[in-house]
């Protein structure tokens, strides 16, 4: 009877000591359950990540869950920003941990977007925090490692120059993992560039006169003065015929990109800017894009309208009446304003 008291107790024991690690293991809440975030830093140890976890409210023991990562023989959880829930079991947390399934962030680019809207975009992200002017710098250094082999030079550094790496990121909807630093941004930035845009531009300058770049700028050109797309082939076709005719652009988006402080409308007094971006002042390209173009503006800059046009306005909707002299263009302005 002894040996039989004995063993039942130490029955009683076992069963009660498993009921209490199976209820450390099971989720904290799972009736009302919250989303915690939680950083796990490079080189942190299991013991390390477990104290954390208990800390964060995330699970309930860090003793027993440090105990199944040594048991499941998980050393090298990868580090990064996770999102956990107070419904996740210590055996879900882990295999998150394992897999590197860590929280990610999405960045929106618009088209149109300069190099400047664009790291504004970045900086006003809290997790991480990134610094603007280092982003840029790694995007810079991004950019002269590309082969860009002779048609698509790299812009030598200029101080009139505002932004060398301008128009060369994407306009798209970026997914970027929370623990990328700025390097891991320009990695990527750049790299769905050369694999979504530079093959395009390579393939259309091998059948143009014009390179790879200067037709990266002439979609930038397109992309701020057309807001129409049906419109952006025509504008193409005018400025492809002023550049042949060696006649200046003279175009209101490259004059507003000069300015220090940009404007709703520009004034007769900014066409005297001092810039190389003024294409009032000069019978040729700009040194940079001046914006990021989309899609349609780059395939407008590839496969042009073909007209006689020379000259447009833009009127009070956005769109635009395309002439093809300048007499024809004044009248045309007189006639509308009355």
């Amino acid at each position: 009877m002894k040996r039989a008291a004995f063993i039942f107790l130490i029955f009683i024991i076992i069963l009660s000591f498993s009921l209490r690690v199976y209820s450390l293991i099971e989720p904290i809440n799972e009736v009302e359950p919250i989303d915690i975030m939680v950083e796990i830093e490079p080189g942190m140890s299991g013991r390390a990540i477990a104290n954390l976890l208990e800390e964060e409210g995330v699970i309930k023991s860090s003793t027993i869950f440090y105990l199944l990562l040594r048991l499941q023989n998980f050393n090298n959880l990868q580090a990064g920003y996770y999102r956990f829930s107070t419904s996740d079991s210590s055996l879900e947390i882990i295999d998150k941990l394992r897999r590197g399934d860590e929280e990610n962030f999405n960045v929106t680019i618009p088209e149109g977007f300069t190099l400047a809207e664009i790291l504004n975009r970045f900086e006003g992200l809290i997790i991480p925090e990134y610094e603007k002017e280092l982003l840029r710098e790694k995007i810079n250094l991004e950019i002269s490692k590309l082969d860009l082999e002779k048609n698509l030079e790299s812009v030598e550094a200029d101080p009139e120059l505002i932004y060398p790496a301008e128009g060369i990121i994407v306009p798209t909807t970026y997914n970027f993992p929370m623990s990328y630093q700025e390097e891991n941004i320009a990695v990527s930035l750049i790299n769905y560039f050369k694999n979504n845009r530079l093959p395009f531009l390579k393939e259309a300058a091998a059948e143009s006169e014009y390179s790879a770049y200067e037709i990266l700028i002439i979609a930038s050109l397109i992309e701020k003065e057309g807001k129409i797309e049906e419109e952006k082939k025509t504008i193409a076709s005018v400025i492809y015929n002023r550049l042949a005719e060696g006649m200046a652009l003279q175009l209101d988006a490259t004059v507003q990109y000069a300015l220090i402080e940009r404007r709703d409308k520009v004034l007769y007094s900014d066409l005297k800017v001092d810039s190389p971006y003024n294409t009032y002042q000069m019978n040729k390209l700009p040194p940079t894009p001046i914006a990021s173009p989309g899609d349609p503006a780059l395939k407008a800059a590839v496969n042009p309208a073909e007209t006689d046009y020379f000259f447009y306005f833009a009127k009070e909707d956005g769109s635009h009446v395309f002439t093809k002299t300048y007499e024809e263009h004044l009248r045309k302005q007189r006639e509308l304003s009355n």
